[in-house]
């Protein structure tokens, strides 16, 4: 094994050595996001304790002093040359399938009945997802989740994360959109919610109007009115996705004991206007009779 002068280059190795992409691997390491490793990878910053410590808890046939210090092999024993003992985990079976097609996603996946699943697209992995256009490979090495659901079978389907507040109180941040690939954006529906793939952003926003040959700028409305709508080079934008269903953690409030609520202090305070205007005509009443009294006197 060719000794690594870098931690990250070692780090890196590990990945490649076990069939890992980084964000599989920041997965293992119980990080949120692939950010840490990539810049670990990048030398942009050198791993601190915890983080080594992860890591010879995650890959424990690694051998600790060939990533703390670079002596010796990778792996402690010749042993763990072979794949780690233990059950697996079965993986689902599936394969990825090039799409391409101008306004059609770069990759769709299938299982061996040849039906197409729906790829889950988390926060952390969106700029991933967008760069797979110009490399789809990519996306076979993220390692997304599938979801099945039978409603949404058919046209490709993707799966988003929806970040931000931009389209509040429509979605919230973590909720998921189900969402259907357009291949004609001339059949999109006026101020539907769409899932917008550009070179360098994935939202989730409204499109006001189809989207016609001839237009050189699209529009892009939010539900959040401290967002002003903004546009955008039609010729930057990838794909466009139809949100058809909402994934949330949020339950709706009873309606009736709400209102009930609503009707409760309603009520509440026009008895307690009553109690102000009767206190109110006491005070007049005494003040006019001090008043006549005070005319009367010689």
């Amino acid at each position: 094994m060719e000794h690594k002068t870098q931690v990250g280059d070692r780090l890196a190795a590990i990945i490649e050595h076990y069939g890992d992409s980084v964000y599989g691997a920041a997965k293992k390491l119980g990080h949120d996001r692939p950010t840490k490793l990539y810049n670990f990878i990048g030398h942009k910053f050198k791993p601190g304790f915890d983080t080594l410590v992860e890591v010879m808890q995650t890959y424990p046939e690694v051998n600790p002093s060939w990533l703390l210090m670079g002596k010796g092999e990778m792996l402690a024993s010749a042993k763990a040359t072979e794949s780690p003992k233990g059950p697996k985990k079965p993986e689902p079976e599936r394969t990825h399938v090039y799409y391409g097609g101008l306004n059609s996603p770069a990759v769709i996946t299938l299982n061996l009945a040849g039906d197409e699943g729906i790829m889950l697209v988390p926060t952390p992995a969106q700029a991933g997802y967008q760069l797979s256009r110009e490399k789809p490979q990519l996306l076979e090495t993220m390692e997304l989740e599938m979801l099945a659901l039978p409603q949404f079978s058919g046209k490709s389907h993707r799966a988003f994360e929806v970040e931000g507040s931009s389209m509040e109180p429509t979605l919230w941040t973590s909720d998921v959109v189900i969402a259907r690939c357009v291949d004609n954006w001339r059949l999109v529906k006026p101020r539907h919610v769409y899932v917008v793939v550009t070179e360098d952003s994935l939202m989730v926003k409204r499109i006001p109007r189809p989207i016609l040959d001839q237009d050189d700028e699209v529009e892009l409305l939010s539900d959040n009115s401290y967002f002003s709508p903004y546009t955008v080079p039609r010729s930057s934008i990838w794909e466009i996705w139809e949100v058809r269903g909402i994934l949330t953690t949020r339950v709706p409030a009873n309606r009736e004991e709400a209102f009930d609520r609503v009707t409760g202090l309603l009520e509440l305070m026009a008895r307690d206007s009553s109690d102000v205007k009767g206190r109110l005509r006491e005070m007049m009443d005494r003040i006019m009779t001090q008043t006549d009294e005070q005319l009367r006197l010689p």
